[in-house]
């Protein structure tokens, strides 16, 4: 699954939502000034009528004031829901739409599970784990994902999915969410809720007008007031037809990307296929008023289906074709429901998975990994999952802690010699408490024992935890990672991909260039590559040729030439990167492959590597598998 086309394709269904919106406002606009000219005679007001006789249907200067009133009011709510969206990313959608969010230390087998699996699905894929919401009022089983970026992404599912679903089928409906995150669509779809809004704008309104109609009942204009109103809310309706084809247009394709996005990090259709089932035997119903403009973001149909509009502008593939499609054994011309009682059975009880909460899911599924697997070559969810349960219960309690999460992150940053390491301690001990620092040199001695390669995966787990902090909270913590990493007087590879990566995951909406600038391209590019190149070789002329092998991939005809090193200043990396950043998915896609070119040139990928690749890709809006240790690319 290529990652960028799959983004240039969600970019080109942008262009189309431009064009339907265009045409929905045109079409509501037409439809509004047929309902004006119609109720303008019983009015008579001189500025509708023009001095014309009162049924002339067409009158330019009432057109185009209707155009401006009543374009401009959708266009200008577009334009507002947008920006809040924008703003404050998917926690916005997920407040808007009823959801709790779920505390990292959360007592609650149930939500615990689902954070665990949240975790897994997360490292599996490359990306930062989101924060995770809970619908409590629906007991209809569906999730979504929102987010403009995978830094600000969050993943809800309803109450009836959390009763309802065991592990597998859990891991099915994760696996399908975080496939959207990583193949672009939740950023789609949000713009598609902002564009949405303006759409409904006449239907909202029409509504208000009806439910204050009886006060102004006894008025002289009541008559033409509730014609008026009557009219918005049927054109209304006109807009909420087209809405349904839109989300149709943009949506129905990508749920079948996002399903084969989660059979790719489970490698087990029948989890996701199972859970299929349980919601054609359930029901995927949102309730919530504010969910109709957010259907097509759901895992399963949000609203009523009228069987006959339903193959015009459903949201969803039909289910059986999903199952199909995942179940080569599953006839599609049978019904895919599944009696209540059979999916109950599915679900564990509140004491099974009070039993399972003093064992991780990750531990519990690590155990129970096949003995014949090769342990050299797990698949992605296999390695995240041993990950995690490897981890010390300390650390793993630590990371789900807001009080406690901070120590985890300053571990990675405690320099070997004793000299630096006790001057940072002491920088610790000053922001927080000697608690704090004592957590952070226990967690570090832990990490020096047991390899690197947690350093990326402690990153990802702890970034919702970090996101829990009030905003002094955060700036405290970053201006303390600052000191710690200017303890020693140098910054390496490593200290600048975890100062980058949390960055971008405690600020997920940073300003960006407008557009690229031609004469900046070429010089940016060879500073992100010279960096890597530095990162795996201590040899000049091994450095020199890796770089000039990643320039020959790179998305430029100009030959690139190495920087100098006083060049490779932070800031400077850091600036390429918000520049680049703005570049079509395709340009991203070949300079990813130029960075990765970059590092693999002596044949393997270390760690440090990895999370240098791991801090240029998220900046890049593009997902990093997990780098196992020694790891040979292919």
């Amino acid at each position: 699954m290529n990652f960028f086309a799959e983004q240039a394709r969600a970019r080109r269904k942008t262009r189309w939502l431009v064009f339907w919106f265009a045409l929905a406002v045109l079409g509501i606009v037409t439809a509004v000034y047929f309902a004006v000219t119609l109720v303008a005679p019983t009015f008579r007001t001189p500025a509708l009528l023009a001095d014309e006789p009162i049924w002339i249907w067409w009158n330019a200067k009432r057109f185009v004031w209707t155009l401006i009133t009543v374009g401009g009011g959708i266009v200008a709510v577009s334009l507002y829901k947008s920006a809040q969206i924008a703003r404050q990313g998917g926690a916005f959608v997920a407040r808007e739409l009823g959801g709790r969010p779920v505390l990292r230390e959360t007592g609650d087998p149930q939500e615990r599970r689902l954070i665990n699996i949240v975790d897994e699905m997360s490292i599996a894929a490359g990306i930062p784990a989101p924060q995770v919401f809970v619908l409590t009022e629906e007991p209809g089983l569906n999730a979504f994902a929102a987010g403009t970026t995978p830094a600000n992404s969050v993943v809800a599912v309803t109450r009836g999915l959390l009763d309802h679903l065991n592990r597998d089928q859990m891991q099915g409906v994760i696996g399908h969410e975080i496939g959207h995150i990583t193949n672009g669509d939740s950023s789609l779809n949000l713009r598609l809720i902002g564009v949405l809004h303006g759409i409904l704008f006449l239907t909202i309104g029409g509504r208000f007008v009806l439910q204050n109609f009886g006060r102004h009942r006894n008025g002289k204009n009541a008559f033409p007031l509730l014609m008026l109103a009557l009219l918005l809310t049927v054109i209304g309706y006109i807009g909420v037809f087209f809405c349904r084809l839109i989300q149709s247009a943009v949506s129905r394709e990508r749920e079948y990307l996002a399903d084969a996005s989660a059979v790719q990090f489970t490698r087990n259709p029948d989890g996701l296929a199972s859970a299929l089932r349980q919601l054609a035997g359930y029901g995927s119903r949102i309730e919530h008023p504010n969910a109709e403009a957010a259907s097509h973001l759901f895992f399963g149909a949000s609203g009523r289906i009228i069987p006959f509009f339903s193959a015009l502008y459903a949201t969803h593939p039909p289910l059986e074709k999903r199952i199909a499609r995942l179940d080569k054994s599953f006839d599609p011309r049978l019904s895919p429901r599944r009696p209540a009682a059979e999916g109950a059975s599915a679900a564990q009880s509140s004491a099974q998975l009070a039993s399972m909460a003093d064992l991780p899911d990750a531990a519990f599924a690590a155990s129970s990994l096949s003995a014949a697997a090769d342990a050299t070559n797990p698949t992605r969810l296999e390695y995240a999952q041993i990950l995690i349960a490897e981890l010390p219960p300390q650390l793993r309690e630590a990371i789900h802690q807001p009080a406690d999460a901070a120590a985890a992150i300053y571990a990675l940053l405690l320099d070997k010699s004793a000299a630096i390491r006790q001057t940072q301690l002491n920088i610790i001990e000053q922001t927080h408490t000697a608690p704090t620092a004592v957590a952070a040199l226990t967690h570090a001695r832990w990490l020096a024992a047991h390899g690197p390669q947690y350093r990326l995966p402690l990153l990802d787990l702890t970034a919702p935890t970090l996101r829990e902090m009030s905003p002094d909270a955060s700036q405290r913590f970053l201006s303390c990672i600052d000191a710690l990493i200017k303890a020693d007087g140098r910054l390496s590879p490593a200290e600048f991909a975890l100062r980058h990566i949390l960055k971008s995951s405690l600020q997920p909406c940073p300003s960006r260039w407008p557009s690229l600038r031609l004469e900046r391209i070429n010089t940016d590019i060879a500073l992100l590559l010279a960096m890597l190149a530095r990162a795996g070789n201590t040899d000049q002329a091994a450095m020199h040729t890796a770089f000039q092998y990643a320039a020959t991939l790179a998305p430029t005809t100009t030959p690139l030439a190495f920087p100098e090193p006083k060049a490779l200043r932070p800031e400077a990396i850091a600036s390429a990167l918000d520049h680049l950043a703005h570049a079509a998915p395709r340009f991203r896609e070949k300079l990813i492959k130029a960075c990765v070119a970059a590092v693999e040139h002596d044949g393997k990928i270390t760690v440090a590597e990895a999370e240098l690749l791991r801090a240029f890709a998220q900046s890049l809006d593009c997902p990093a598998p997990p780098v196992f240790p020694g790891a040979v690319p292919a």
